[in-house]
């Protein structure tokens, strides 16, 4: 017992040790996290700022009928507002195609031949269009890209009043450019917060990760002390236990001897018993008969002729076979002697 005292005290030590290391990990790991929320948390709020903008656009697009793009087919002579929201559709969607060069009247109204290209690409087939716009990748948008649109936007031709007098169907569209340029000027500021989260993050996995290690360690060690300090318990516990046994059983015989003693006049009394119910089971139909024909037919009659009514049936019931009891009356079959009493 003392060189268990002895191990268990070497361990606490230990434990103490590494408990003071783990207590200023955990603080630091904890204002490390802080950190990293606040961070993310900054980034969420700015990006939940576009976003809003951004699902407005794109339900403005879904809900455009396809059908009013085919009448734009039609136009010969495009206003400049058209023009402009499909130059920077065509810059937005197709950023590798070349519109074609334009000559004659063509050029008057499209020398850049952006409304050429959209015509082919765009106005073609207005529904995979509007698609296009709804699943765009907005969050890979090229800085180049957004630097030539914005001036673009600016300008008095892609105002909401111009283009709604042009055609009131490409306003859906000037929302979505609208909202594509927010959307790219906010992630410009929360695309570095997130990768400064990112980095924080790793570095703090790597802390937790030995922090957790280090709890294991007090963990193993204070299982091991428990382990130990119940192991002397048990010694202690086994002892005392060991003499509650041989008390207990002790009684034990003592109560056996008085049952066993008590079982013995059970057995003559059962047995008894057993023969009775199996007696019985045996007359039970001609005792159903006597009873069932008192309840069915001597009811009207005096007690001196019911009883010779019971004699009657109980000889002849014997004459067909069946056993039944000697004397038995509908009184003994279905009445109690306590109730009666």
């Amino acid at each position: 017992m003392e060189e268990t005292k002895k191990i268990i005290a070497e361990k606490t030590t230990k434990a103490e040790a590494v408990k003071s290391v783990v207590v200023v990990e955990e603080e630091e790991a904890s204002r490390q996290a802080a950190e990293v929320k606040e961070i993310k948390d900054k980034a969420d709020t700015e990006l939940n700022q576009a976003l809003p903008e951004l699902e407005v656009a794109v339900k403005k697009v879904e809900a455009i009928d396809p059908g009013a793009f085919y009448s734009l087919k039609a136009i010969k002579k495009p206003s400049p507002s058209c023009v402009a929201v499909f130059k920077i559709c065509c810059m937005f969607l197709l950023p590798n195609d070349k519109p074609p060069k334009q000559k004659g009247d063509a050029a008057e109204s499209d020398p850049e031949g952006y409304w050429a290209l959209s015509l082919q690409k765009f106005l073609s087939s207005p529904k995979d269009f509007l698609k296009s716009l709804v699943h765009y990748d907005r969050d890979n948008i090229p800085d180049a890209l957004i630097k030539k649109v914005v001036p673009l936007v600016e300008q008095e031709v892609m105002s909401e009043e111009r283009i709604k007098n042009a055609s009131k169907d490409l306003l859906p569209v000037r929302v979505w450019v609208k909202a594509m340029i927010k959307y790219h000027e906010v992630l410009k500021i929360v695309n570095p917060m997130k990768e400064t989260a990112r980095v924080m993050k790793e570095k703090l996995d790597v802390v937790l990760s030995a922090l957790a290690e280090k709890q294991r360690m007090v963990r193993e060690i204070n299982e091991e002390l428990d382990g130990l300090n119940a192991e002397g318990a048990r010694l202690v516990a086994q002892a005392k236990k060991l003499n509650d046994d041989i008390d207990d059983c002790n009684k034990k015989l003592v109560r056996a001897e008085k049952m066993i003693g008590g079982l013995e006049g059970e057995k003559v009394r059962w047995t008894e018993t057993v023969a009775d119910l199996t007696h019985q089971k045996e007359m039970l139909i001609g005792d159903c008969l006597v009873a069932a024909g008192m309840i069915s037919y001597s009811g009207p009659f005096t007690a001196v002729y019911r009883e010779s009514l019971e004699t009657n049936w109980r000889t002849n019931i014997k004459k067909f076979g069946i056993k039944v009891t000697q004397g038995i009356t509908m009184k003994k079959v279905l009445g109690n002697d306590v109730t009666i009493r």
